[in-house]
């Protein structure tokens, strides 16, 4: 079952035949995590890459002591820490399964190897680089250019799953903001409903 839809996911962006999809799944090794497994810790260099196929996933900063939630890994998203695999550095932030999570595995180090092996992995893996690259790009802007009101709306329509997903301290400190602005923010919401 995880298989397939480790094959669905691909085949969203490139065309699999069935040797392909063999090929792949003997490459690909996936793993079902527990919740509160950490994927990365701060001040480790990241060697290895994730999908994530079901499950969640929080990117979050230690900041004066204190978690600050600073992204979300959904089903269907690649998790890459780009800086500290590229420059070989150690990471500024931690991943932590939120829920039990099945992710697949990919070691940067025989990436070489596995698209040499796999070429549609490597065309898949442009079109999520450029996808992750998009999405960082307007929750940049939206920090900058959006009240928290505007940052909550927009989560809700793009990442609706979220607000069930997560527990409320968790998404104000994702959206930057104290847990009663964001109770008062939807109070105000529903009031406007």
């Amino acid at each position: 079952m995880m298989e397939q839809k480790i094959l669905d996911y691909i085949s969203k962006y490139v065309v699999l035949t069935d040797e392909d999809k063999a090929s792949i799944m003997q490459d690909l090794p996936y793993k079902t995590l527990s919740k509160g497994t950490h994927l990365l810790k701060e001040g480790q260099v990241s060697k290895e890459c994730y999908f994530n196929v079901q499950g969640l996933i929080r990117q979050y900063e230690l900041v004066d002591g204190a978690e600050r939630t600073t992204d979300f890994y959904t089903e269907g998203e690649a998790v890459v820490a780009f800086h500290s695999a590229s420059n070989k550095v150690p990471s500024t932030f931690n991943w932590v399964c939120e829920e039990e999570t099945t992710v697949v595995i990919g070691r940067l180090d025989k990436t070489p190897e596995l698209y040499a092996r796999n070429p549609k992995l490597e065309q898949m893996s442009g079109l999520f680089i450029s996808r992750e690259f998009g999405k960082y790009q307007e929750l940049s802007a939206s920090f900058i250019t959006l009240t928290p009101e505007q940052r909550y709306v927009q989560l809700l329509q793009k990442r609706p799953q979220l607000v069930h997903r997560v527990p409320q301290y968790t998404l104000a400190s994702y959206l930057g903001i104290q847990p009663e602005t964001l109770s008062r923010i939807r109070r105000r919401l529903s009031q406007k409903a």
